[in-house]
């Protein structure tokens, strides 16, 4: 039954998605493009004219922003993506992640290379890309001594922003996760990720963003359950892929510097936290933290790093290095 409403709400949305109502007026040198293929041929590839951004509402999220091509409101706080935390806000950008994790007295080391695209229709709808391209896992009748690699899941997301100030925004998501890498790599899975995630600049350049969901796994079999169970804390976002469960992440971080800085430009200190339990046939719990920094290194790209340390749980590893590169577009 879980399945169904959760397929249900993501067909709705989708729905909503393509047959929008035409919103408010906009200023004179900011009309919307002619044609649907225009629109969202500027929201991928056009120029990023801030002086057309304006705030979206929740009370117009039937009837503005369907029609405007995406547009990023630039200030001195950036909402781009941190390391292990929800992103409550919409971009145009690619990721290089690459991971390696230091393996227990059970499991031996692993890592993860991915890549992660985030592609805008409008200022309300986007969908997000994101594809472990190399994953090393453990086997799991001999974790110790012997790995299997292989690809990971892809997971396409349709990303709905419900509104959006300087101060704020809100996104709406639903992360599906596809079978296409290997059972083996604790993968093969099919999932269904809603969630509801937040950004807030509460004061200064102080940044707080979260995200609360589920992850309902829809297509568990005798082969893979085994597997799954073996290592279930592995995948997107360190979702559980072997029960259903509650998803909880909340992200502090602090910029340190502007633009203008000659060097490390937007260079931010973030603490991530994630938590992860069992809401179907035990009571499983994961918890962990990642302490992290980004920075600009110029013509747009951007530099992420983290150390992700877990306290609670069926531990996947003792801890894990985080590096990604950023690219604005």
């Amino acid at each position: 039954m879980k399945f169904y409403i959760l397929i249900t709400a993501c067909w709705i949305a989708l729905f909503a998605c393509t047959h929008p109502v035409h919103g408010a007026p906009v200023l004179p040198d900011c009309q919307p493009p002619d044609t649907r293929t225009e629109l969202w041929w500027e929201s991928l590839v056009g120029p990023l004219d801030t002086k057309c951004w304006r705030p979206l509402s929740f009370t117009e999220l039937l009837s503005d922003g369907w029609e405007s091509p995406y547009d990023s409101i630039s200030h001195h706080t950036p909402r781009q993506t941190w390391i292990n935390s929800a992103d409550g806000a919409f971009y145009r950008l690619a990721v290089l992640s690459g991971s390696w994790a230091q393996g227990t007295s059970e499991v031996t080391d692993t890592a993860n290379g991915s890549v992660f695209l985030f592609t805008p229709l409008n200022r309300r709808f986007e969908i997000g890309w994101f594809l472990p391209f190399s994953v090393i896992a453990p086997d799991v009748t001999s974790p110790v001594t012997r790995t299997f690699r292989g690809t990971g899941d892809l997971t396409v997301a349709p990303r709905f922003l419900l509104a959006e100030d300087k101060k704020f925004s809100f996104t709406a998501n639903c992360y599906i996760r596809c079978p296409t890498g290997s059972v083996f790599t604790g993968n093969g899975v099919t999932s269904l990720s809603p969630d509801i995630e937040f950004w807030i600049n509460p004061t200064g350049k102080w940044i707080l963003r979260g995200g609360v969901g589920v992850t309902v796994p829809t297509n568990l079999t005798t082969v893979s359950l085994p597997l799954l169970e073996a290592n279930p804390w592995t995948g997107f976002n360190l979702s559980p892929s072997a029960f259903s469960s509650f998803d909880a992440r909340v992200a502090g971080g602090l910029y340190l510097t502007d633009d203008d800085a000659p060097f490390f430009k937007h260079l931010c200190g973030t603490l991530s936290t994630n938590l992860h339990t069992q809401i179907n046939g035990g009571n499983m719990t994961y918890f962990s933290v990642t302490p992290g920094m980004r920075t600009g290194i110029g013509r747009d790209w951007y530099l992420l790093a983290g150390f992700e340390v877990p306290l609670v749980g069926p531990l996947p590893f003792s801890n894990q290095a985080i590096a990604q590169l950023i690219k604005n577009f």
